[in-house]
């Protein structure tokens, strides 16, 4: 039996408040993540200013050389392995592997594979993770030009980051919560749907996609040893980027409107406890967040680069061998402290999250790179000696300055045998965007990174071909390079 409950006297006359258009909610709070969706729908490689255009190539070759480099690594192998046996129709390229999946997959496959040695740049997390192998997988999978495929890698970082600004949480929040990662997800989706192109209705859809598809943020170092293979689940976002381009493709309808909703919307569901509308449109087409990108120098956290950097600044200033070395201390913020010390190391994923591990290999001169974590290295006697005799300890400098500017500054003294106390500050890594590295040494990094791979003879054609995609009407070319023949 039904029960209807009374209503006052005239309450039946009173209309239900209208639900809001999910594509075009009119509440003022969407106003910017609509904007952000109309830059999105009228972008064109036209638009591009020509450096950004060119440091997308960079991105673009850093990316490929990540990729090939994490084929040759255990964890590579497995999650080669894993999806191998996988349907080869409608297919797409692993870059510097005989594999080709289905449009979604590729873009996982490579997004994870990018993610894995964690050599790629970084801006805020590492958007290129999820942004070039969703929008190289629709590139492949609707045969679109070059000149598309660098404006969705473009756009991925336009709204990729502006989304993280946005959603930027308190210390508080930052601490209970891995917010930080999920925007890439709305990166990838971006990418993809600027690639293939569509009306607003499509792009707004895609958005809501891309933002529903994101998994829940995921810690990559605290859940316990050895560290879990997932990482940040970069694989995983690219996937559902590409799934949000091809339903809105087909006008499956998204909630665009979850992207901006302030009680029930993105910001809240990772965890954010701060959301600031106005950062999703914040300068468009006035600042370019691709010039903000990072290049790596070195296959670990972008947190220990600083740490990295200001050993190798001692050992090659003073000439310091590694049994020279009594006691090194690093000062440095409380997210290292707190997060990446860690003196043994169950895996080769713990070493990429360790400042211990990381200052002793810039103690002991060994070139950057997947040898880092070799077998015979993680092993070495001397490594974890050194470990051992490396101290961590909260410097209130730093703390400050990482949560007023973001800036990962870290001090290191080297203690010698003889007595001598040889200090180094660094603010800032080469590579970072005020400081950049020579286009030579991007090349080189990758040049690198293809070393024992598939790819190693193929390394001056790939760089050519990406550097000049543009002059093509097709990447059939440079994927067909990146493949290699079944054995």
């Amino acid at each position: 039996m039904s029960v209807k409950t009374a209503s006052a006297p005239g309450d039946e006359h009173k209309a239900a408040p209208p639900f809001e258009d999910i594509l075009f909610p009119r509440n003022p709070i969407h106003e910017h993540a609509g904007r952000l969706a109309r830059f999105l729908t009228y972008l064109r490689y036209e638009d591009v200013p020509s450096d950004v255009l060119h440091t997308a190539k960079l991105v673009t070759l850093d990316t490929i050389g990540c990729i090939a480099a994490g084929t040759r690594t255990p964890l590579g192998e497995k999650i080669l392995a894993a999806y191998g046996d996988g349907p080869q129709q409608n297919v797409c390229s692993v870059a510097g592997t005989a594999l080709r999946l289905a449009p979604s997959l590729a873009a996982k496959v490579n997004g994870w594979l990018s993610d894995v040695l964690d050599y790629e740049d970084t801006a805020a997390g590492h958007p290129s993770a999820t942004v070039v192998p969703a929008a190289l997988a629709m590139t492949e999978h609707l045969n679109a030009t070059p000149k598309r495929f660098l404006t969705g890698l473009v756009a991925g970082y336009e709204a990729g980051l502006r989304l993280h600004d946005a959603t930027r949480a308190s210390p508080e929040a930052y601490r209970r919560f891995a917010s930080y990662h999920a925007w890439h997800g709305v990166a990838a989706g971006a990418a993809a749907m600027v690639v293939s192109g569509g009306s607003e209705e499509q792009f707004r859809s895609a958005i809501g996609h891309a933002a529903a598809n994101t998994n829940i943020p995921l810690w990559y170092v605290q859940y316990g040893r050895p560290a879990h293979a997932l990482k940040a689940n970069y694989g995983q976002m690219a996937l559902g980027g590409v799934d949000a381009a091809l339903c809105a493709r087909q006008n499956i309808v998204g909630p665009f409107a979850m992207l901006s909703d302030p009680e029930r919307g993105f910001a809240a569901i990772i965890g954010s406890d701060r959301f600031d509308p106005t950062q999703l449109s914040a300068k468009l087409n006035e600042v370019w967040r691709l010039r903000e990108t990072c290049f790596k120098g070195y296959p670990a956290c972008y947190a220990l680069h600083s740490t990295i950097q200001a050993v190798t600044t001692i050992v090659k200033t003073y000439k310091i061998r590694p049994d020279q070395i009594d006691k090194i201390l690093i000062g440095c913020c409380r997210k290292v402290c707190d997060w990446f010390s860690i003196k043994a190391l169950p895996s080769d994923l713990d070493g990429q999250f360790s400042v211990e591990y990381a200052a002793a290999m810039a103690s002991f001169s060994v070139q950057a790179g997947r040898d880092w974590y070799s077998p015979s290295l993680m092993a070495n006697a001397n490594v974890s000696n050194l470990m051992r005799r490396i101290d961590v300890e909260v410097d209130p400098f730093a703390e400050e300055v990482y949560w007023k500017n973001n800036v990962i500054t870290s001090s290191v003294t080297i203690f010698t045998k003889d007595g001598q106390s040889l200090y180094a500050k660094v603010d800032r890594p080469p590579g970072h965007f005020r400081l950049p590295f020579d286009e030579s040494d991007i090349e080189n990094k990758f040049l690198h990174n293809l070393c024992g791979t598939m790819l190693e003879a193929r390394g001056a054609e790939i760089i050519e071909r990406t550097m000049n995609m543009d002059r093509s009407i097709s990447l059939n070319d440079l994927c067909g390079v990146l493949r290699t023949p079944r054995s």
